[in-house]
């Protein structure tokens, strides 16, 4: 028997309608299940573009998802598909609502930060970093990520902001639904509640394939790396 099949070939066939409004196809059939892992053909007119691997995680109840596609602008179609069906659609860019995704990195002594900020679909910034000091580990990269997200609104003059996240702590300090109880989270909390811009939260789960969660990742890595090389 093989393992989450059945979750696999639900998320599958709704994610294969949803495409297929796109002017996307995705094929599978029984053979190309695994355990806890199903392999997607994707076709446009008829034409192959690659495939994408759809991993299932029961206990966190998430899935995630692997790409290996030759054409940037349908992968941007399946980014914007996926994201969407995981409930982590964007603001358009006529909002004027910017959207940041945030993360922090500890890598053998050494701490990173990285965040991408959007307008709609562009990239209005890339910020990445390492912190001096070390002690609070990937918990201080996820909360200066923030802080510097933050910053670069106020020195830009954006007033509204979404930041999105995979640390729960990074929202519910802020707002109060987490007590504070070491110095760095007391000194975040009250920055975000001085602060002149309006942010809301939302909270993405890690490692689901979202692209531009993963972006953020990948640079708060990259400069926790650097400072070891």
């Amino acid at each position: 028997m093989t393992l989450c099949k059945k979750e696999l070939n639900s998320k599958a066939l709704i994610f294969q309608k949803e495409l297929a409004s796109k002017g996307v196809t995705l094929e599978f059939g029984d053979e190309d299940f695994r355990d806890y892992s199903l392999i997607l053909k994707v076709c446009k007119n008829a034409a192959a573009l690659g495939k994408l691997c759809m991993y299932a995680k029961p206990s966190k109840n998430t899935f995630s998802l692997k790409k290996q596609i030759k054409n940037p602008d349908i992968e941007k179609v399946i980014d914007e598909v996926w994201d969407a069906l995981n409930g982590a659609s964007q603001y358009c860019a006529e909002s004027g609502i910017y959207e940041a995704f945030v993360d922090g990195s500890y890598i053998e002594g050494r701490v990173g930060y990285g965040a991408v900020i959007y307008l709609g679909e562009e990239i209005k910034a890339e910020l990445s970093g390492t912190l001096d000091y070390t002690q609070f580990r990937q918990f201080g990269g996820e909360l200066k990520s923030v802080v510097e997200t933050v910053a670069w609104c106020k020195k830009n003059k954006v007033s509204k902001i979404r930041i999105n996240y995979d640390y729960e702590g990074i929202e519910k300090f802020a707002a109060g639904k987490w007590t504070a109880k070491n110095e760095l989270a007391k000194k975040y909390a009250d920055y975000i509640k001085k602060v002149p811009v309006q942010i809301q939260w939302r909270h993405i789960k890690s490692h689901t394939g979202n692209s531009k969660n993963d972006r953020a990742d990948a640079l708060a890595k990259s400069a926790a790396k650097r400072q070891n090389s």
